[in-house]
């Protein structure tokens, strides 16, 4: 436990020295801070048009629509802006940061999630949760709900935790050659999850549940939250995995890292 705390405050400090260093330019912090937050309204703007003409999309109205967007989007922004040493790990094994990382007493997976905090998703982070807060104002979500919403939120962030450093760990087989696999699951994955599952094909459906699980990062919990799973045709206790499943790439991707490092013989120079 002691250990776990240690390491917690190594990467809050490292991660306000990162902060700090970005604030040294504030009007480029400020620009691209609101940049990336024109961008979530932006992506949002297609809901509101498909709904506004076709009244709403398989039965999910726009605030339903909105509760699933807001989930992905804030889920994914605190990754990619609190790991985003790992969308970077490629070049750094090419560098021969790794190397210096090892030397250290502490672990490689701290390290690299501490190597940078991209301070101007912050901006990203709040507009996810403020179309998230109007969503669940509408929507008049009780204490049940919410606490599926935040069960949904959370399940993301391991999950999409998970799939960068799993990425990061494939980097040291094929050295940099399955970045675009990784932007795939990420940015590709959470574009997906702004819809419902329920509108994709059946084999789409398929992969997304069983092979690569992102149903379970927020559509699962969206629909125990609207008390709309039996009508969606799945068993209550589909939802109750969410937390299990994300946490268990999570898991899995870290194990496969730590083999990444064990078989990991230096870049030579």
């Amino acid at each position: 436990m002691s250990s776990v705390l240690s390491d917690l405050e190594l990467y809050g400090r490292l991660i306000a020295a990162s902060v700090r260093a970005q604030m040294q330019y504030r009007l480029n912090f400020a620009i691209r801070s609101l940049a990336d937050s024109l961008v979530v309204f932006a992506d949002f703007l297609p809901f509101y048009f498909l709904v506004r003409t076709f009244g709403g999309l398989q039965g999910w109205t726009l605030a339903e629509m909105a509760l699933l967007y807001g989930m992905v989007a804030t889920s994914w922004a605190v990754v990619e802006g609190a790991l985003w040493g790992f969308e970077r790990f490629g070049p750094y094994l090419i560098e021969g940061r790794v190397d210096r990382w090892l030397l250290r007493p502490r672990g490689v997976i701290l390290q690299v999630a501490a190597e940078w905090f991209e301070i101007r998703k912050l901006g990203r982070i709040a507009q996810g949760v403020l179309v998230l807060g109007l969503a669940i104002w509408v929507l008049r979500l009780d204490a049940r709900a919410l606490a599926w919403v935040a069960t949904g939120i959370a399940g993301g962030t391991l999950f999409f935790a998970g799939v960068l450093v799993m990425g990061a760990a494939s980097q040291f087989w094929t050295l940099g050659q399955t970045s675009e696999l990784q932007n795939m699951l990420t940015y590709g994955g959470s574009a997906a999850l702004t819809f419902p599952v329920s509108i994709y094909s059946t084999w789409f459906r398929r992969i997304v549940t069983y092979g690569v699980p992102l149903a379970f990062v927020n559509y699962f919990p969206a629909l125990a939250a609207l008390r709309r799973t039996a009508a969606a045709g799945w068993p209550a206790f589909v939802p109750w995995l969410s937390p299990i499943v994300c946490l268990g790439v999570l898991l899995a991707a870290r194990a496969v890292f730590a083999h990444g490092l064990q078989r990991y013989e230096s870049t030579g120079s």
